[in-house]
């Protein structure tokens, strides 16, 4: 199976994932000359941006490992953007990694800190 039809699937069970969990998609595949976000949601009272990694197998590493800071970076400054756009830079904000490896799909929140990146 090519990479992009592993993402693609993916990302489809993540945004399941996140709808079944209870937290409502605002966007998906947003773009920017900074960067891509796969998933923007609510939870509850915050905005979630999330990155969601697809492997077939581990033998290269986790999901999660393939969230680089160079990425994590890319990420932050993308959802600044967003945030401007849609008048919420004093919403609450999460950067979250949706990690999934075969069958199992695990859900890391907070996963990192954009105060750190900028």
């Amino acid at each position: 199976m090519s990479g992009h039809i592993l993402g693609v699937q993916g990302e489809a069970a993540a945004y399941k994932f996140i709808k079944d969990a209870g937290m409502r998609p605002l966007a998906k595949n947003y773009k920017k000359r900074s960067g891509e976000i796969d998933i923007i949601a609510r939870d509850k009272d915050a905005i979630v941006f999330i990155e969601v990694k697809t492997r077939s197998r581990d033998s290269f590493g986790s999901p999660e490992a393939a969230v680089t800071r160079f990425k994590q970076r890319s990420i932050v400054r993308t959802a600044l953007i967003y945030l401007k756009e849609n008048k919420l830079l004093s919403a609450k904000i999460r950067f979250d990694v949706i990690a999934i490896s075969g069958e199992n799909v695990k859900h890391i929140k907070n996963a990192f800190d954009a105060t750190e990146l900028l």
